[in-house]
């Protein structure tokens, strides 16, 4: 039996963890697979795994990101002194084990995930193996991006790109730089589809699903939908996810006086999720980057359809303008409230668009990938 190894960050929360794991589990129905995770980060992995799947970490220690914040924020010269170096033996370390896992290979399928990796898999993956590398984010293209692009991945034999216009950018970028590598379009795809959408009574809720940070923008839509409140006092915001931008979100939803119809739910778990999107009416996002954003194929299959900006990349190769939802132009904020309240006054487009919305989700199923997957890495 064929061996897949895929070299993965780490398997926590996260779009790109949660892609890793479904690609994993749907590559173990014909292979024998192994994933690589760089840090064992608590409650890893926190998505289902398929039992025959084989998971190795690589790495006994994890980033310490929020230890060299605190120690910075705190004036901790000592302890600001001793996590910047620990911090650079984990990078360090970082690169040595992924140099390590690729060279360890010496058959059947080596998959990098990130692009970092990916340049370290160009050089360092063995004569035999088939190399692929996949791009998950960073998808704005920075010239350092593009650099390798052109210079570093000629030993890669596949680069999957999540969509046909990211695959047709790097075509051209490659052009003259690289005749070698293969490039595809293999998108994200969907385990699980709810069996019944109308579990619960629909309720006057928008929602909003991801990581409390700074790309997402929650405050902007927080913001937004207070802005809308007087005009639709019945209808509440929820946003589900932790992160580091929890208490600015709090002291803005303290300000706008917003403590009766805004709620920071906290982290849930899968089911927890699709719970908060059955019930829900509505589906916002106001990331100012997305890859191929997970959580709107998901909104789509629980029946809600999306308002989101229009940024590059994510968001416009899932929803449809006018058909499951409305693409606002990014930072034109009288458009995203325009769309959002037209459909909160209006029940029947908002079931029309659901049942779009639906379909559409149909479009990213595993079957269908499975078949893109399955034409590359052969028997």
């Amino acid at each position: 039996m064929k061996k897949v190894t895929i070299i993965a960050l780490h398997l926590a929360f996260g779009g790109i963890e949660k892609a890793i794991c479904a690609m994993a589990n749907l590559f173990a129905e014909r292979y024998e697979v192994e994933v690589l995770s760089l840090y064992d980060m608590p409650n890893a992995p926190a998505f289902p795994l398929d039992k025959r799947v084989k998971v190795r970490y690589l790495l006994s220690d994890t980033p310490n990101r929020e230890e060299w914040k605190a120690a910075l924020s705190g004036h901790d010269l000592a302890g600001f002194a001793r996590e910047s170096l620990r911090a650079v033996k984990i990078l360090r370390d970082k690169k040595r084990a992924v140099i390590d896992a690729i060279q360890s290979v010496e058959s059947g399928v080596v998959v990098t995930t990130r692009p970092e990796d990916n340049v370290l898999l160009s050089k360092y993956g063995r004569p035999g193996v088939l190399k692929i590398a996949q791009l998950h984010q960073d998808h704005r293209f920075d010239k350092g991006l593009v650099k390798d692009f052109k210079k570093n991945y000629g030993g890669v034999d596949v680069f999957a790109l999540l969509t046909p216009g990211l695959r047709d950018e790097v075509r051209d970028m490659l052009r003259g730089h690289n005749d070698h590598t293969e490039l595809v379009y293999i998108p994200n795809f969907l385990e699980h589809f709810p069996e019944n959408t109308d579990k619960y009574p629909r309720e006057k809720t928008v929602l909003a699903v991801g990581r409390l940070n700074e790309v997402k923008r929650f405050e902007l839509l927080i913001r937004l939908f207070a802005a809308l409140h007087g005009e639709f006092p019945d209808w509440r915001l929820r946003i589900v996810g932790e992160g580091e931008e929890r208490g600015r979100l709090e002291a803005a939803i303290k300000e706008l006086h917003a403590e009766n119809y805004v709620n920071l739910t906290g982290r849930k778990d899968a089911d927890g999720v699709e719970d908060e999107m059955l019930r829900a009416s509505l589906y916002a996002m106001t990331s100012r980057s997305e890859g191929f954003p997970f959580v709107l194929l998901e909104a789509q299959s629980c029946g809600l359809p999306v308002v989101a900006f229009d940024v590059r990349v994510g968001p416009g190769f899932v929803v449809q303008n006018g058909v499951n939802g409305y693409l606002a132009a990014d930072m034109v904020y009288e458009d995203f409230c325009e769309k959002l309240a037209s459909l909160m006054k209006d029940e029947a487009l908002r079931r029309k668009m659901a049942e779009a919305a639906k379909a559409r989700a149909s479009d990213f199923s595993r079957e269908k990938v499975a078949e893109i997957w399955y034409s590359i890495l052969g028997d």
